[in-house]
This record gives C-alpha cells, structure tokens and sequence, in this order.
C-alpha cells in the first residue's frame, strides 16, 4: 500500500458583524473551538458592535457530527491525522479571508485583534505567525500557546504582538495545574502577556467580552 495526495478546492464560509468599509477602525477575526459552528460562535460578539467595528468569524472545514442523532454539527480546525498538513491549510485558508476583508476595507488604519476560543487558540497563534499582517492584539480565551511557536525566530514577533490569556475560574478544561504549568511555560519562554480571570466555565460571555473590548 502507498499513500497519495493531491489538491482540490473546497469552499470556506464565514460570518461577520457590520459591514467591511472604509469607516471601520477596529477588525476583530474570531475563531471557534471544537465541535462548534460560526454562524453561532459569533452571536457571542454582538456587543462589539459600534458601526465602526467589524467581527468575523471563519468556520474551520472539517465538519461532522456531534451527536447521535445525527442532527447536530460541529466543525474541527485539526486533529492529529494529517496534522502538518491542516496546519497549512488553515493558514492559507485565514490568510485568504483576511486579504478579501481587508480590501474591502479599503485602508489599513485600523487595530486587528485576532481571538481564537479554546481549540481555536492554538490556530489562531500558528496563523499569526504564518502571516506577515501586523496584529495588535492576540486574545486567547481559554485556550493555550502551542509550543511549535515558542522558537527562537518568533521571539521578536512575540514581543511585538499584546497577548492577552483569558480563562473561567470555572473552566473544567482548564485546571489550576495546568493553568500554573501554562503560565510558567510563557514566562520562561518571555512573553509579555495579561491575564483576565473570570467567574464562569468554559465558553464565551459577551459581557465579559465588551468589559475586555474597553481596555483595548
């Protein structure tokens, strides 16, 4: 048996609050976790809605079902198999969209904040250094840094990026140990971060989301 590959096109879908034009002045690219779907994962930025604050939502291409019935869908950004390969795929992919959003911008005076929730965390990092746009913050809601981007070539671009960790004090998937073992991993490594702590698990609160929004 030998293995073989090749490249076909797929279409990508997205979803987004407000509209791409020259009068926005804050673009916010959100990813989802695991098993979830964008077209819901974005109603949780409705806040951030200003009329000058575009939000989008790229949904990861791998879909499947999420329970017995059948009826449920969720979407993967990767999973072991095929790892590397994702991994291209879903930078190509973002950095795509995020040529297609910009021109319609028009202009690039605008902050960037990229978030990747939970499994999204890990795609959004290894996308942002997969591309050359320049991102003013990096938001990472609970979810962690994957270690394949704590090289001696991201040092710099790290330290030029505000990366903001934000977790539940709830979260069942994320544990105090793990927690202490992450943060230790970054403060080694010399990323200068913050951190917001909540009370709640592990999904997304859009009140918490606009309090943080404020101190952008």
């Amino acid at each position: 048996m030998s293995k073989h590959s090749f490249t076909v096109s797929k279409k990508a879908r997205y979803y987004q609050i407000g509209d791409a034009s020259p009068v926005i002045k804050k673009v916010w690219i959100v990813l989802h976790g695991y098993a979830m779907l964008s077209e819901f994962f974005i109603k949780k930025f409705k806040n951030l809605d200003d009329g000058e604050t575009l939000v989008v939502a790229p949904e990861a291409l791998n879909r499947f079902y999420i329970d017995s019935s059948y009826n449920r869908v969720g979407a993967s950004w990767m999973t072991k198999e095929e790892r590397i390969t994702d991994i291209k795929e879903n930078n190509d992919y973002l950095n795509s969209l995020a040529n297609i959003i910009f021109n319609k911008i028009g202009h690039d005076n605008f902050s960037l904040n990229i978030l990747g929730f939970s499994q999204g965390g890990a795609t959004a990092c290894r996308w942002v250094f997969s591309s050359p746009m320049k991102v003013s913050n990096l938001i990472l809601w609970a979810g962690g840094i994957p270690e394949d981007t704590l090289t001696s070539e991201n040092k710099e671009k790290w330290s030029n990026i505000n990366t903001h960790l934000i977790m539940g004090k709830q979260d069942y998937l994320i544990p105090e140990d793990y927690k202490a073992r992450f943060i230790e991993l970054i403060k080694k490594y010399g990323i200068d971060y913050s951190v917001t702590q909540y009370e709640g698990g592990h999904k997304i609160y859009p009140e918490v989301l606009l309090n943080f929004s404020k101190s952008l």
